[in-house]
């Protein structure tokens, strides 16, 4: 299991701040914030210390589980470094946030929106840039019904799409600096975006091919 030594690494240092921290969060503490960075939703201590790193361990045996299960397990060779980077870049994000999390509970000052914003912009860059080597499998990468049927189809669209992770991630990164009110907007558009322009070309791609 030494290649996902980063992973357990990461569960221990969060399970052990929260233990760490508990004595000295409040009894409610935020786990919630509107698109303009507000509080709008509080839990215990318990739940707010803990919750985070459950969600790693879930989050992170599910990225373990899936090339085992995945009917195309023997693609995910292919793209071993890059899957593991990945997977890495997600459960990092996900463990600054909790690390925010507590720190916004202890009484410092957080910008969480501003924060979440840049730190999936910049996993949306990180994905967008290995995008192009993640091989066809039913678990992972651009799963339409055209890619999944044709490994050309596959390839082309997973550059596209790489293409339009980074573009997005990085539009998603200056969004967090533009005003409150256009921030959800802006979110759900270049999400919209970097789903449908994947999805669509795949489709172009396979029609052509079929004609």
């Amino acid at each position: 299991m030494k290649e996902y030594r980063y992973f357990w690494i990461i569960i221990s240092l969060a399970f052990f701040i929260s233990f760490f921290a508990l004595p000295y969060l409040p009894d409610q503490i935020a786990t919630h914030w509107g698109p303009s960075g507000e509080v709008d939703d509080y839990s215990s201590k318990w739940f707010g210390a803990f919750f985070g790193p459950f969600m790693l361990l879930f989050v992170g045996i599910l990225l373990i589980t899936s090339p085992k299960i995945d009917p195309r397990r023997q693609n995910y060779r292919k793209f071993k470094g890059s899957y593991h980077i990945i997977m890495n870049a997600s459960i990092t994000l996900l463990f600054i946030v909790h690390l925010l999390t507590l720190a916004n509970g202890l009484g410092y000052t957080v910008k969480m929106d501003l924060a979440v914003s840049l730190l999936i912009g910049l996993l949306f860059v990180v994905i967008g840039n290995y995008m192009p080597r993640i091989r066809p499998s039913y678990m992972f990468g651009l799963r339409t019904p055209w890619t999944l049927a044709d490994e050309h189809v596959w390839m082309k669209t997973h550059r596209i799409g790489g293409f339009a992770f980074i573009l997005g991630g990085i539009a998603l990164m200056a969004s967090a600096f533009s005003p409150e009110n256009m921030r959800i907007p802006v979110f759900l558009i270049i999400v919209i975006l970097i789903v449908f322009i994947p999805f669509i070309y795949s489709y172009v791609l396979f029609k052509r091919k079929t004609v």
